[in-house]
């Protein structure tokens, strides 16, 4: 059947139109080619760059002025006291006496023990010259010499009996407190007086778990005692084991009493200025928890690649937290480190302010 030439006319238009229409389907309905599907879109988080910087802590301990040396001098035989010859509240010199007991026999004992000795030496050297002629045998002239070595050590007890009537200062220091008056008797153990050594002294005090592991032995301290007076040391000991009922562990300053001014047990507070270390400090904000609990912050590499640091919290003021555990210039998840993960690509927007 032959078409007119206005039915023609009205078919080529209509597949133009359908030409047209197939072809913005095709390419994304505006006449221009679909964009390839890139994938889901990254998660953006905010990051700042942060740098280690010097810092220095300060713990303060309150506690109590301890001498290092402190003993009760006591007695190392029995016997009655003679004299008491140093006064209460006195500097004293190692040796110097504080007690003298009755000599009673002891004298007389020496004095046997060595009359003793000089029998004994003729004995051995008249064995020894026998025994060259053929009139003694080995064993007369070693029992000889056995009786000899016996009488010099008689003697040398004696002696030493002798001279423990005199009760000594062990080192230089304070006579504190007289605990032996003159006709006392006095055993073996019984106490003449208590001795106090002059220096160093301590300030001894505890500090928590927390901040333990922010001093260290060698860190410089200043004390305040309750009398008034301002010293400085620095820490002698740091205790590895807590006390059992409290969780603290004890500190001790270490201080010079050249002058003997200070006091045993008098009560002091102290500060220890913490050892200089490199630390990062960081928003409050930025701190979070990893999946067993632990404590740290999300960090960002430049290929945009999360990952998890654990911290620690060395301090902190109004302008964040000082934390151990950073190396170096680290970039810093400040927003958004709660919503993603180690090993998670992101998007990263610097935050307000940062250079």
């Amino acid at each position: 059947m032959k078409l007119s030439t206005s039915a023609r006319t009205a078919l080529v238009i209509l597949a133009l139109v359908l030409a047209y229409f197939g072809i913005r389907s095709l390419f994304g309905g505006d006449g221009e080619i679909a964009a390839a599907d890139d994938g889901p879109a990254l998660f953006t988080v905010i990051a700042e760059t942060v740098t280690p910087a010097e810092w220095r802590d300060e713990v303060t301990v309150s506690g109590r002025t301890q001498a290092l040396q402190k003993i009760l001098v006591r007695a190392e035989i029995a016997g009655a006291v003679a004299s008491t010859p140093a006064d209460p509240g006195t500097y004293v010199r190692a040796g110097a006496p504080l007690c003298r007991l009755r000599i009673d026999a002891r004298v007389a004992s020496l004095a046997e023990a060595e009359a003793g000795l000089a029998r004994a030496e003729l004995d051995y050297t008249a064995a020894v010259e026998l025994a060259r002629d053929g009139f003694r045998s080995d064993t007369a002239v070693a029992a000889a010499r056995a009786s000899r070595d016996l009488a010099a050590a008689a003697v040398k007890r004696a002696r030493v009996e002798l001279e423990k009537t005199v009760i000594t200062a062990p080192f230089d220091g304070a006579f504190d407190e007289r605990l032996a008056e003159t006709g006392d008797f006095l055993n073996v153990g019984d106490p003449c007086g208590r001795l106090i050594g002059r220096e160093p002294f301590l300030v001894v005090g505890a500090v928590s778990e927390r901040d333990v592991v922010k001093i260290a032995a060698g860190d410089r301290g200043v004390a305040r005692l309750a009398t008034g007076e301002t010293v400085e040391g620095a820490v002698r000991l740091v205790a590895k084991s807590a006390d059992a009922a409290t969780r603290t562990f004890e500190v001790q300053l270490e201080i010079p009493n050249p002058e003997g001014a200070l006091r045993d047990g008098v009560t002091a507070d102290f500060t220890v200025s913490a050892a200089r270390r490199n630390a990062h400090r960081i928003p409050r904000a930025s701190l979070t928890l990893d999946d067993s609990g632990v404590l740290g912050v999300r960090i960002v590499d430049n290929d945009g690649v999360v990952a998890f640091r654990r911290v620690g919290i060395l301090g902190e003021g109004p302008s964040g937290v000082w934390v151990s555990g950073l190396d170096g210039a680290v970039r810093l998840i400040v927003r958004g480190q709660e919503f993603v993960k180690s090993g998670q690509k992101v998007a990263v927007a610097a935050a307000e302010g940062a250079g």
